[in-house]
């Protein structure tokens, strides 16, 4: 799901789709319309009474304005608490929005053990793969240097060994690198879903993970997903058994996707069935599921054009 916009998933009743603060700001600044239908996911853990009860005060006043907002958590902890405030929704991960063909197994050799796709921020916690000796860190980030471009030593010294992209890396640079991978890392104890693990899975990568909270567990599956203590020593071991396992790739993303596909489909019944209770505008879900996934960019309008 992309940030910085909004999905316009159908009109007459509006229905969208967005995780951008700004962006719902915008729309709801600027909408003649109030029977809007807000699909709002969770971008960051909300897995807690103190930032749901925040939430639910903010779709009671959506609610006001006379807006529809619908909540999608991501994790079954988020969900416990969405169920407790009575915010309507459904626990399903904002990963739907991924679109899979942007990803697949290539045929290339494989150069390092692992691959952690991380910002240059603390909370990424990458010295935890120090002890890996063929690491690569794929970063995007607001840490850049002076120059421009990213400072992987200067950010974390024990990671001087590993390699790094210096500049922005496109999705077909990062499959590539996911390829030239054994393994996928997650090492962050608190984020929302974290788009890279499902990425590293439709590129055929088993995952080794740290325990964590904000919903990118509820996509693992013990076959190819390890979690393991949040230590470099339990990391590099980790990566290790994964290695040995010798895992199909097309296994791993083709279960990677059967799960996005069922997700998917409960989403377009969730949406069809709210839709038609509060307007008895009968929407198929079948057509649905085809216009928002085929192609889910194509719905996708950035901030500044809504």
């Amino acid at each position: 799901m992309l940030f910085h916009g909004a999905y316009i998933l159908h009109e007459n009743p509006r229905i969208v789709s967005l995780w951008d603060d700004v962006a719902l700001q915008k729309i709801t600044s600027q909408q003649k319309k109030h029977d809007t239908y807000f699909l709002l996911h969770l971008p960051w853990n909300h897995g807690n009474f103190q930032k749901m009860l925040r939430k639910k005060l903010f779709f009671s006043q959506l609610s006001g304005k006379g807006f529809l907002p619908v909540m999608f958590t991501n994790s079954k902890k988020e969900e416990s608490y969405r169920k407790l405030f009575r915010i309507p929704g459904l626990q399903c991960s904002a990963y739907i929005y991924t679109d899979e063909k942007d990803y697949g197994i290539l045929s290339v050799d494989k150069k390092y053990d692992a691959v952690y796709a991380a910002q240059l921020m603390p909370f990424k916690r990458i010295e935890l793969a120090k002890e890996l000796n063929k690491v690569f860190v794929l970063t995007y980030t607001p840490g850049a240097g002076k120059s421009g471009e990213n400072d992987l030593p200067s950010f974390c010294p024990a990671m001087k060994h590993a390699d790094y992209n210096k500049t922005w890396v496109d999705h077909i640079g990062k499959n590539r690198l996911f390829n030239q991978s054994q393994v996928g890392l997650c090492l962050s104890k608190e984020e929302g879903p974290m788009l890279a693990s499902l990425e590293y899975m439709l590129s055929g990568l088993p995952v080794v993970s740290t325990e964590s909270e904000g919903g990118r567990d509820e996509y693992y599956d013990k076959e190819y997903c390890l979690i393991v203590n949040d230590n470099p020593t339990a990391i590099r071991k980790g990566v290790e058994e994964m290695v040995a396992r010798q895992i199909d790739p097309n296994y791993i993303r083709e279960k990677t996707i059967a799960k996005l596909n069922q997700d998917r489909q409960r989403y377009v019944e969730f949406i069809s069935d709210y839709v038609r209770k509060n307007s008895h505008v009968i929407l198929d879900p079948s057509e649905l599921i085809h216009q928002i996934f085929d192609k889910p960019k194509n719905s996708f309008i950035p901030v500044d054009k809504l």
